[in-house]
């Protein structure tokens, strides 16, 4: 039986983290993709999961592991890329061993070829390993594994794999592969350990043009059935004792029956259960008052809202809803009300963006009363719609070092605010733990928000 290890290398920097080593010790997510993957191949190959920002171990620990393997598959986002490359090109150096790399840092990159690389994989995983697993035992050709670039004299795209319609059919996320209480997010004040994360759907129905989701997972939503969620749920409460689900969805619970079914059904279970989850400023639209007092009743805690800019005019450069800002107005009223912790991110930097537009959207979120709020300079995603216009172009007339500041600013005003540091006052006294965990931290949070300069 062939052994396989999935590796997950650590980030070294990026405008999303405090820094590699505080942001690991306030956030580490299992990664789910890994746990998919492992089900998979349950009975077909032996599978370990190493994790370098729960373990630190260095490239030598690394090898000396490999030494034991077959296949060895990495994780690959746009911020790990060149770090992949370091070490793929390495190991292929030191160890005959089938090399794969696969996540969303494939999207239209085969250049890890170069660097010692075997396989790229692009598109959803779980089938696509197995077929690699029957290559590498001799019972497949590569030339029949689809959504895979190899190399033959020259780069080989094959056809993309078939998408997984029915996500039933796949067996849960196998979690005896990790340790549970190894992953946390302190970013979640309301989070208890054991931790983990979850999807109901994959896909996303809106065409941002600063994202890929729906270009990665396919342009059909495809939404997991109440009942097999719910399974999942009782398997990771009964069997792993779990306390806190962030449901990871890019938008969840679009269909609003779904939603209703779901929460009953959860509620009827009676667990000592929180949850966080994603969702749009038209979600639940149509019956907030009892839609969010559902959710509460249900166990959810948090509630994330990606806005990106309050300004009718960037909105609809970046295909969002002009109305989108107003309606967010109206939820975060109910959700105040309700005692829920909500989060609003916004980018800077869109098409369009001017200092009027950006202070535009600053007044907007001092004025929104969210909890949490978070301030990004744009990243030009690769393949995103934005990225494929823009290029090496600018894609407003302020300067990356402008946007920084702005970021800096639109935080600080919005955190010296009484009502919004009373509010969190109150959440940071009903959980004390949390104090002690994220104290040592609290130093550089603030740095990051703009209160304190490097």
């Amino acid at each position: 039986m062939k052994r396989i290890a999935f590796v997950y290398l650590g980030q070294e920097k990026g405008e999303y983290l405090l820094s590699d080593e505080i942001n690991y010790n306030i956030q580490r997510r299992p990664q789910l993709g890994f746990l998919y993957m492992a089900a998979t191949l349950k009975d077909k190959a032996k599978i370990s999961i190493f994790d370098q920002s729960v373990e630190g171990f260095i490239f030598e620990e690394l090898l000396d592991r490999l030494k034991n393997f077959d296949i060895v598959g990495f994780y690959v986002a746009d911020i790990l890329s060149e770090k992949i490359k370091r070490y793929t090109k390495k190991i292929k150096e030191n160890l005959n061993i089938l090399i794969v790399v696969g996540g969303p840092g494939t999207f239209q990159n085969p250049s890890y070829l170069e660097n010692g690389c075997d396989i790229v994989c692009y598109g959803e995983g779980e089938l696509t390993i197995q077929e690699i697993l029957e290559y590498s035992e001799g019972k497949r050709n590569l030339e029949e594994v689809k959504g895979i670039y190899y190399k033959k004299n020259e780069v080989v795209k094959n056809p993309p794999q078939d998408l997984i319609l029915e996500l039933d059919s796949l067996p849960m996320p196998d979690r005896s592969k990790i340790k549970m209480n190894d992953y946390h997010d302190y970013f979640i004040f309301t989070m208890r350990k054991p931790y983990t994360t979850m999807i109901t759907s994959r896909g996303c129905p809106y065409r941002c043009t600063y994202c890929v989701s729906h270009k990665i997972w396919g342009s059909k939503l495809r939404i997991r059935s109440v009942d097999n969620v719910l399974t999942e749920v009782d398997e990771v409460v009964k069997k792993y004792g779990v306390k806190y689900i962030a449901f990871q969805d890019d938008v969840f619970g679009l269909n609003e029956e779904w939603l209703k079914e779901f929460c009953n059904k959860l509620i009827e279970r009676d667990y000592d259960l929180h949850w966080m989850c994603i969702l749009h400023p038209f979600s639940l639209k149509s019956n907030r008052k009892e839609g969010f007092a559902m959710l509460k009743k249900a166990g959810c805690d948090v509630l994330t809202f990606g806005l990106q800019s309050a300004h009718p005019e960037i909105l609809s450069n970046i295909r969002r809803d002009k109305n989108e800002a107003k309606e967010l107005q109206e939820t975060i009223k109910f959700t105040n009300k309700l005692g829920l912790i909500t989060a609003v991110t916004f980018i800077f930097g869109l098409p369009g963006d001017t200092k009027e537009t950006i202070k535009y959207t600053m007044n907007y979120a001092t004025k929104l009363q969210p909890t949490l709020v978070n301030f990004y300079n744009l990243s030009k995603l690769r393949g995103s719609e934005i990225e494929e216009n823009y290029k090496e172009k600018q894609v407003c007339n302020l300067s990356y070092e402008e946007i920084n500041n702005y970021c800096k600013l639109a935080s600080k005003r919005f955190y010296s605010q009484p009502k919004v540091l009373l509010r969190l006052s109150k959440f940071v006294i009903k959980n004390p733990k949390w104090v002690l965990k994220m104290g040592p931290q609290l130093f550089s949070v603030s740095r990051y928000l703009g209160f304190l300069e490097k």
